[in-house]
């Protein structure tokens, strides 16, 4: 793969289409477990909104249906609300207000590399806490109130469930952290947390010091559109929004928000299968001698000797891409998500043909 500058020490899963043209395959050939959005989706009906969305005239700069409706789906109040370009847009967004030069920030790592880059654009100090394989990349709680401690944090980046690891972390291991570091803003990226077995935490209500991401486009399978939202505080809510331009999410956008309020069940039909489809296709790694990483949502990490060879040859010869956690720090694990029983049997029968060989 060629180094793009825009996301250089960024990578993200999905087809890269210059690699893609340089292998003769299109998008559409390729069975992708590198993204873990919804296979199962998007619905018919958010589909149709986003359709049906007025294109022609400038959205609502301040987003106030969508987030009214999102507010009243969450329970909570529409002044909670941010709406924006997805989550990666947001966390900058985030960046922008919470960090100055010199700010110290410390990032719980292995993670989603978003909000990192974007603190150090900005000028931040920079510490890690990292989870370890002998824990099975468990969030320890304690011990990242430790390193903040330590570190002076003033911003901590955490992400649960987590990206690529799949660690989760219970709402009450949550509150103790934000209750024992009540001076310091946590950022909470819960990108994947209606694809997983903490789906439930959703209308929990957040400690004061916490600022919750959320994207829509992960269980709705429509990451196209670039859709998510913050929840918080009204004042950091209002802090967020004089850090960001006018216009930060489109008509399709804010209309896909307004539809997906209706669709609690398809979620949670979407999200029953996928999470059974996840122990199967474990199970059959097993099976062929391999050691999948404990998970609570709909994608897991698996220990492999070579992830870019892997890769490399799953993509070339078998028309299948998985998640190479090299820009992780992990370059010995891929990462997998749950996919129908078809495009896993295809899985399956590359793994073995490639494994002996890297």
């Amino acid at each position: 793969m060629t180094d793009d500058p825009v996301t250089l020490g960024r990578r993200h899963g999905g087809p890269h289409h210059e690699e893609l043209e340089r292998l003769g395959l299109r998008p559409e050939e390729v069975i992708d477990f590198s993204v873990s959005t919804n296979p199962y989706g998007p619905a018919p009906a958010v589909v149709e909104a986003i359709r049906r969305a007025p294109v022609a005239a400038y959205p609502d700069p301040s987003a106030t249906l969508a987030r009214r409706r999102l507010a009243e789906h969450l329970g909570v109040r529409a002044s909670q609300l941010a709406l924006g370009n997805g989550a990666a847009d947001l966390l900058w967004s985030l960046a922008r207000a919470l960090v100055s030069p010199h700010t110290r920030v410390l990032i719980v790592e292995p993670t989603f590399g978003e909000f990192r880059a974007a603190a150090e654009a900005g000028g931040a100090t920079m510490a890690e806490w990292r989870a370890s394989l002998e824990s099975a990349f468990q969030i320890d709680t304690a011990a990242i109130a430790d390193r903040v401690r330590a570190a002076c944090a003033q911003v901590v980046y955490l992400c649960a469930p987590n990206v690529p690891t799949g660690a989760g972390l219970p709402a009450g291991a949550l509150a103790a952290l934000a209750a024992a570091l009540p001076a310091v803003e946590i950022v909470l990226d819960q990108s994947f947390l209606l694809l997983s077995h903490d789906w439930q935490d959703l209308g929990l209500p957040l400690p004061e010091n916490v600022i919750c991401v959320r994207s829509l486009t992960k269980e709705h399978a429509i990451p196209g559109v670039r859709v998510g939202y913050v929840l918080a505080a009204p004042a950091r809510i209002e802090r967020l929004e004089r850090h960001r331009p006018a216009w930060s999410s489109s008509a399709p956008a804010q209309a896909a928000a307004i539809a997906s309020c209706a669709e609690t069940a398809f979620v949670a039909e979407s999200r029953a299968r996928l999470l059974q489809d996840r122990l199967r296709l474990c199970a059959d790694l097993r099976a062929l001698g391999l050691q999948p990483l404990p998970s609570t949502t709909n994608f897991f990490l698996l220990p492999v000797r070579d992830a870019p060879a892997l890769r490399a040859r799953l993509l070339g010869n078998h028309r299948i891409l998985v998640r190479d956690c090299t820009s992780f720090g992990l370059p010995s694990f891929i990462r997998l998500s749950a996919r129908p029983a078809g495009d896993c049997q295809r899985l399956l029968t590359a793994l073995r043909a490639e494994l002996p060989r890297c």
